[in-house]
């Protein structure tokens, strides 16, 4: 065996040595690990609205019912969802009650002040309580409005299960629901902070949906969050948003993964990435 091995050392000796065969393996090794590669991340990600409107509570109170259901597509000016308007009807009208008495007192004590100079005194303080009480009785008529919520666009209604909100509590601001436009939709990736890597602008961006994953859906990054979110399972990652190339004919929704493509590497480093990382993680480097 040893005789052997010397007679292959001393046969692939000879020659110059760019023709010796261990150097030719290991300069062929040498070029294989320098040719340039696409640096690429994969990141679990979603078709998601592109502009959506937010349909926010407009008051606190209670939602009653609602008059669509989810992924309903509805016209701009229909009703979505009204609250519990009994509450806020029985204020209008004591606030109502009110301003008719603020007023019937005013016609009297006007009427006393012709002929009793104390009554004119008193005139003033009757005008501040009638303008207290029309503010109060305006203000409670523009809630009462604003209890029935229309649609600002064209688009389908997103949100979740209808018997979870019903006579659920809700403050002012607090999202309820979105209207978006199908046509009008993006991806939305999140990429882990150890899969981080540089992205330029209009970077492509391939989705792969689990309803189709054969057909990629193309886009363009459009940005990347400087800092890391949390995301509802408790990991922190970089939102990243890519305009779609075309319209997708997949609903809004829909997850996959996608594949977001960076500048082009060595070989080498795009072999030797990960486990560097993870072994300065590890040596907490």
């Amino acid at each position: 065996m040893w005789r052997r091995l010397r007679d292959w050392r001393a046969r692939h000796r000879q020659g110059r040595w760019w023709q010796r065969r261990p150097n030719q393996i290991l300069l062929g090794l040498v070029v294989v690990l320098c040719l340039p590669v696409r640096l690429t991340v994969l990141a679990p990600a979603e078709l998601v609205p592109a502009d959506p409107a937010i349909i926010r509570a407009p008051l606190d109170g209670v939602i009653g019912q609602f008059h669509v259901s989810p992924n309903d597509m509805v016209e701009a000016g229909q009703l979505l969802f009204s609250f519990d308007e009994a509450a806020i009807a029985s204020r209008l009208e004591v606030a109502r009650l009110a301003l008719a008495t603020a007023e019937t007192e005013y016609r009297q004590l006007a009427q006393m002040a012709l002929t009793d100079p104390r009554a004119k005194g008193q005139l003033a303080v009757l005008v501040g309580r009638i303008g207290e009480k029309r503010a109060e009785a305006e203000f409670l008529a523009g809630q009462f409005e604003r209890a029935r919520v229309l649609a600002p666009q064209d688009g389908a209604a997103i949100f979740d299960d209808p018997s979870e909100w019903i006579g659920r509590p809700v403050q002012t601001g607090e999202r309820v629901m979105r209207i978006a436009r199908p046509e009008e939709a993006e991806i939305e990736a999140w990429i882990p902070i150890g899969d981080a890597i540089p992205l330029a602008a209009d970077a492509p961006v391939d989705l792969y949906l689990a309803a189709s994953p054969f057909a990629a859906v193309s886009g363009r990054l459009r940005y990347l969050n400087h800092d890391a979110t949390p995301r509802p399972d408790g990991h922190y990652a970089y939102r990243a948003r890519a305009r779609l190339d075309a319209a997708a004919a997949q609903r809004i929704g829909l997850k996959g993964t996608a594949r977001l493509h960076g500048s082009r590497v060595p070989l080498a480093y795009w072999v030797l990435r990960r486990p560097l990382a993870t072994i300065r993680q590890f040596l907490a480097l």
